[in-house]
């Protein structure tokens, strides 16, 4: 099942998480086959956004809010403990923002900082299900839809002059994807099986643009007017992983997991500690040119999972015998193999405790109730 998916329009690509394989992958709209951006800590994740201007993946899992360059590579948790179920997530490069959505008890629509600097609840009264949000970014606004109260809002960027665009539930009974161009809003339901649209303003001239067998979830539109280019300084900054953009067109450098920003505000630097393994190797041949310690690191919990998480391939060299599947962790004493989602979420699976060893920082798991969640879907 596809969860989120995201365009890049200048390179005719679309990015998708499928959760039922626990990956997130890159496919060209001229047919090739997939190829996969990010094969573990997918369990969990609930919306993607493309950053076109800074060349970054924004997700959001569990109660974090994750960033990664669109290969896939430095990833790290931006925000740590802010959702509780998040639902959607949708960029305004321009802006350097994000706005997020979350459907626990306490539901809000929030504003962030694309360089991890600020975090803001502004939509937190009258909403329940808001299970889509979108941005339009020539008239710096936000448009949402809640699926519990049937109803399509916008407001400015900071939560101010929110108004009703549609309230019937006729017309939205469940939105689950939400997407403008021009003057039009467009958005997908599960109850039409379709995708709808409407007029942005008044949200007159209801129209049923296609139906589908299945039910729709994702819903973005390739037009160059969606993903505008405009100067940034990603483009001379030099950043060596992460470029990061900032409110009022600012840029700064960030570092991927294992790794914190070198004095000179470019390259990182290794910071693994005794949860993590350093991988060596290329990295250690690439760090030598840069005069910097630069190897990756990966937490212990991928080590010897059936899965090179290392491009010289360090964390699956003298391993046991595999008894588990790919990707899933195999306990120290090998008598169990525990799915990802086991993984640090406060229950020994492992006879040993093995799954609840190596748990810090983004790895510890938040474990939303699943029954609530599917009811909200």
């Amino acid at each position: 099942m596809v969860s989120a998916q995201r365009l890049r329009n200048k390179e005719r690509r679309i990015f998708y998480a499928d959760v039922g394989s626990n990956s997130i992958e890159r496919l060209d709209l001229d047919g090739t086959f997939p190829q996969t951006v990010q094969k573990y800590d997918v369990d969990g994740l609930e919306g993607i956004a493309v950053d076109w201007i800074g060349r970054n993946l924004y997700s959001l899992r569990k109660a974090d809010i994750i960033v990664q360059t669109l290969t896939g590579k430095y990833r790290r948790a931006l925000y740590k403990g802010v959702m509780r179920l998040p639902r959607a997530i949708a960029v305004h490069p321009a802006k350097g923002l994000m706005f997020v959505t979350d459907w626990s008890s306490t539901a809000f629509i929030a504003t962030a900082t694309m360089d991890g600097s600020s975090f803001k609840k502004i939509i937190t009264e009258r909403i329940t299900w808001p299970n889509a949000v979108t941005v339009d970014i020539y008239a710096d606004k936000i448009y949402w839809a809640d699926a519990y109260n049937d109803v399509i809002e916008v407001a400015a960027l900071d939560g101010s002059g929110r108004r009703t665009v549609i309230s019937d539930s006729g017309t939205v009974p469940h939105v689950f994807a939400l997407s403008v161009a021009d003057d039009l809003l467009y958005w997908s339901d599960w109850t039409y099986r379709g995708l709808l649209r409407a007029d942005k303003l008044t949200g007159e001239n209801v129209t049923v643009v296609a139906q589908t067998a299945l039910l729709p979830y994702g819903l973005k539109i390739f037009h160059p007017s969606v993903q505008p280019h405009f100067p940034s300084q990603c483009d001379t900054l030099g950043c060596s992983q992460l470029c990061l953009l900032g409110p009022n067109r600012t840029a700064k450098c960030g570092c991927g997991e294992g790794y914190e920003l070198h004095k000179n505000g470019k390259n990182c630097t290794s910071n693994c500690d005794s949860n993590h393994i350093e991988c060596g190797g290329t990295e250690a041949k690439d760090a030598e040119k840069l005069k910097l310690t630069n190897f990756r690191c990966i937490s212990m919990l991928y080590l010897c999972d059936g899965i090179s998480h290392c491009q010289s391939h360090a964390d699956e060299t003298n391993c046991p015998p595999r008894i588990c599947l790919p990707g899933q962790f195999q306990c120290h004493d090998n008598k169990k193999c525990v799915a990802p989602g086991g993984l640090c979420d406060g229950v020994e699976d492992c006879w040993d405790a093995s799954d609840e060893k190596y748990c810090t920082g983004s790895f510890r798991a938040n474990s939303p109730n699943t029954k609530v969640n599917e009811m909200a879907a």
